[in-house]
């Protein structure tokens, strides 16, 4: 339990700090395509800490800290951090390699996506309805936003365009990790 609230600290702790040193931290750490192209990889995982604005940073803290909630049990088995490293590199690299043309990206939504994928995997492997439930409004929250774009009010709120591939990518890069781990577990539990 201590692990789920210390790792829930440090994301939301760093996440503020970045803000606070804006432009400075956007300048250095922001995932920017050109600057990715010319080996400065740090950003593929430290421009999910930057936030546009007070507002982004307040949605995607409110975010981190209800999807840790409802899958509190679950991340108390599996530690957050390397989950949002893995899935933060995968999000990023799926914006350089497959969306070239996104000059730049920050903030947690994507990972937050990741996390919230698996936690849903997690749920339906215990059998629990309230998996059932999550899955299904989840997959439809990904293709309305896939079919419709995103919302124009959050990114009057943020100032920026949300780049719903991000959460796309996010939810993929969850249901990944969860496989890996499930079989890693599985092969761990075979030698023993």
């Amino acid at each position: 339990m201590r692990a789920v609230l210390t790792h829930t600290v440090i994301i939301l702790t760093l996440s503020t700090l970045l803000f606070v040193f804006q432009p400075d931290s956007h300048q250095w750490l922001a995932y920017y395509h050109s600057a990715v192209e010319k080996g400065q990889l740090w950003r593929l995982v430290t421009a999910h800490f930057c936030h546009t604005n007070g507002y982004h940073l307040l949605l995607n803290g409110i975010g981190l800290v209800v999807v840790v909630s409802l899958f509190f049990d679950t991340f108390k088995k599996q530690r957050l951090l390397p989950l949002l490293l893995f899935s933060a590199v995968f999000i990023s690299l799926c914006l350089f390699f497959i969306e070239p043309t996104t000059q730049g990206y920050v903030g947690l939504s994507g990972v937050l996506h990741s996390l919230f994928a698996f936690g849903v995997c997690d749920e339906l492997r215990k059998k629990d309805k309230w998996g059932i439930i999550l899955g299904v409004g989840f997959i439809a929250k990904i293709a309305f936003e896939q079919f419709n774009g995103p919302s124009a009010s959050t990114e009057s709120l943020i100032g920026a365009t949300v780049l719903i591939n991000a959460h796309l990518y996010g939810a993929i890069a969850g249901v990944l990790y969860y496989l890996c781990a499930q079989v890693w577990r599985f092969s761990k539990a075979k030698y023993l």
